[in-house]
């Protein structure tokens, strides 16, 4: 069982509104969203015999999505283009979550010259050399020391992936030479600690000779890969993704993060055939930008992820088209075959949709099933119109997901709009505001920012800054934020001010359409039920106890078998608590060794979409054992262990949590059971699971975090 601190009885939920608002079709609220793209009509298009069964639209998620390993799938826009030219000068490129990072990094994996992916953990540093303060002056030594520390770390990582291209090594400069023999071995997180120990080091030290030696040897290196690549004609690129992952918002990450940032630049722009990219979130890049006083320099290298309202329908043909033998056009054509009122259809998808591509394939995908449903023979405005209430609720879950990191569940306060109306005023906004600061759910997850941003001018700011509200004013149109980092700050914010709620969550949170102007006389929230998606019987307050046990469990545990029964059961309280949605019917699978009981767990697989569900198809694996290992080094007879646990019933994917470091030599080993069993041994160790109880205490239920951990075994084995 996992462990609760207070036992309370679970409140019931209030059931929502059966009639969901009715949507205008034009106002205020839509003016933002007019549609430019005129669908053609030509009567002489028609589809095949039992197209609509045979559409497959794909993963909207970026990273689970197979159809991305087809170059012909991607639309190409001024962001593709730029990360597949080399001599563009584009380093960042930075969006809000579905707007196509990931997409873009897979492009370049696959169509790239020399590539690797890395995600990094440093930004979530324990402890620094040099205080906060003193980093933060971007001109002063103590940012400039991390700067040179990652840069070296960068460029190590580039000469790596230029040294596996040859199968004999080449002639090497002795400058680079002695910096592979000092960091290669190292992977890149311990390589930059490494290099940032011994640069900040020697500053803290006040040893002026050894901190300039140090901070020389980055441009001497480079100087040497100059020679080394005179004839090379190859870009050797690092893509540095998933940053969030490891991202728990502080200064000292943030800090690190800048000096990262400019790191890349450099490393980009004055070695030749040298490239780092990094994916990033604009709410990251924004806190970014507001620290770094040199800001104007990185802004050149930015490449902002719009999208045109051509390019969106463009990716939704593309897609329809895949299965098809002979193609329809990309220009309205191929939706006017597969829409009885295409025209009608693309307003209805394009005006519920924020402008981000993993909108218009979920809202797309579910019309398509609701017409496969049906047995319809092209995609009617009814399965359009069926499919937007599943779109609402699957994008306000997100929402909530996307920010849990700056915002630690803000999905607590988004939900508190529940059954109110579509458009607040000014004083509407205030009163509101009084009501959740009196909420004491609010209060406990939400405290840590919820009072910080509690004047109207704030929270609205926040409102418009997510993607949750546009601000409308003095007569003009509404205003929604931009998705990448461009004019990202919104109107002014006055007593005038009406902020109205984006189309896609309207169903999700039963808006009644109205204008609210005064919560004074209203008593209490109404509650929505998808925001108490939790483990059974568990209210949100006994979750988050629960969880925050888990945690300061796991920090104080001691390693072997003092330890052990504890890591045992905090292993499993991870499984119950972080992947519920996904892993059900968790059993403990109990044996005896040398006299002591040992556990493990073993859990159902029941995912319908996401990492779990590709490792139920791949590995045949229906049910999920995680082993428990509370020691740092595994051995040859731990992986022969985990290999029996594969079989045709249960499937060939295993879970190892341990105390340490994935070792070179675990590759072997696992590369041994994958060529006997056609299995796949997943190791996880305490950091993992850190983030997995810290993305659940703040809400967060994306799975980038394992399905990385997977993808980097997966490319080592490769």
């Amino acid at each position: 069982m996992v462990r609760r601190r207070n036992k309370r009885t679970k409140q019931s939920a209030a059931t929502a509104s059966s009639n969901p608002p009715q949507i205008a079709t034009s106002g205020s609220a839509q003016a933002s969203l007019q549609v430019v793209v005129k669908v053609p009509k030509d009567t002489s298009l028609k589809l095949p015999k039992d197209a609509i069964k045979r559409i497959n639209i794909g993963q909207s998620f970026a990273e689970y999505d197979a159809a991305l390993n087809d170059p012909t799938i991607y639309v190409h826009t001024p962001a593709l283009a730029a990360a597949a030219d080399p001599e563009s000068g584009k380093v960042f490129f930075v969006g809000r979550r579905g707007t196509g990072k990931t997409a873009i990094r897979r492009y370049c994996a696959l169509n790239g010259d020399q590539t690797r992916v890395i995600v990094p953990e440093i930004f979530s540093p324990s402890s620094t050399l040099q205080e906060v303060e003193l980093l933060r002056n971007v001109k002063q030594r103590p940012f400039r020391s991390l700067v040179t520390a990652f840069r070296r770390a960068i460029q190590i990582e580039i000469v790596s992936i230029w040294l596996d291209s040859y199968p004999t090594r080449p002639s090497i400069p002795s400058e680079v030479q002695q910096e592979l023999d000092t960091f290669a071995d190292l992977d890149f997180d311990l390589r930059s600690l490494k290099a940032i120990s011994r640069i900040s080091g020697a500053l803290a030290d006040g040893d002026d000779e050894r901190w300039l030696r140090e901070n020389k040897i980055a441009k001497q290196v480079a100087d040497g890969i100059k020679k080394m690549w005179s004839n090379v004609l190859t870009t050797q690129t690092v893509l540095i993704d998933s940053i969030d992952d490891y991202w728990e918002g502080s200064d000292e990450g943030l800090v690190y993060l800048t000096a990262f940032m400019h790191a890349c630049q450099e490393v980009s722009t004055q070695i030749p055939k040298a490239r780092a990219i990094l994916f990033l979130r604009e709410n990251i890049f924004e806190r970014v930008r507001a620290l770094d006083t040199e800001s104007s320099r990185i802004e050149t290298a930015v490449v902002g992820m719009e999208w045109t309202e051509r390019q969106l329908l463009e990716v939704v043909e593309r897609r329809l088209n895949r299965n098809l033998t002979a193609k329809f056009d990309l220009k309205g054509g191929t939706w006017q075959a597969f829409f009885e009122q295409p025209d009608d259809a693309w307003r209805s998808v394009l005006d519920y949709c924020q402008r981000r591509p993993r909108d218009v394939l979920i809202y797309a995908s579910n019309a398509v099933e609701a017409a496969q449903g049906a047995g319809h023979e092209r995609i009617l405005i009814e399965d359009v119109q069926q499919a937007r209430r599943r779109f609402s609720d699957n994008r306000f879950k997100d929402l909530g997901d996307e920010y849990s990191e700056n915002y630690p569940r803000i999905a607590t306060v988004l939900s508190r709009f529940y059954g109110l109306g579509t458009a607040f005023t000014f004083a509407g906004v205030e009163s509101l505001i009084m009501m959740l600061l009196d909420d004491p759910e609010v209060s406990r997850f939400c405290g840590t920012w919820i009072y910080e941003n509690s004047s109207p001018e704030k929270f609205i700011r926040l409102l418009y800054d997510i993607g949750f509200v546009g601000i409308r004013s003095d007569g003009k149109p509404v205003k929604f934020r931009a998705l990448g980092p461009m004019d990202t700050s919104p109107p002014p914010v006055s007593n005038t001010t009406d902020i109205v709620i984006h189309r896609c969550y309207w169903d999700a949170l039963d808006l009644q359409d109205r204008l609210v102007r005064d919560l004074s006389g209203k008593k209490g929230f109404g509650k929505i039920g998808i925001i108490e998606d939790l483990p059974g019987g568990f209210d949100p307050n006994e979750y988050a106890d629960a969880v925050e046990m888990a945690l300061s469990t796991l920090q104080e545990l001691p390693l072997g078998t003092p330890g052990a029964t504890d890591f045992e059961e905090v292993v499993g309280d991870v499984l119950k608590l972080c992947f519920f949605r996904s892993l059900v019917n968790v059993e403990e699978r109990v044996r005896n060794h040398n006299g002591r009981v040992i556990r493990d767990w073993i859990a159902s697989n029941r995912a319908t979409s996401g990492f779990w569900e590709s490792v139920r198809s791949r590995y045949d694996a229906v049910q999920i054992t995680w082993e428990c290992k509370n020691y740092t080094d595994l051995h040859a007879d731990d992986f022969h262990q985990l290999s029996y646990y594969m079989s045709e019933a249960a499937g060939r994917f295993v879970v190892v949590v341990f105390r340490g470091e994935i070792k070179p030599s675990y590759y072997e080993h696992m590369q041994r059971v994958l060529a006997s069993t056609k299995g796949l041994i997943l190791p996880l160790n305490t950091k993992d699971l850190m983030v997995f109880l810290r993305q659940a205490l703040n809400g967060k239920i994306k799975e980038d975090h394992i399905q990385d951990r997977y993808d980097t075994i997966v490319r080592k084995l490769s």
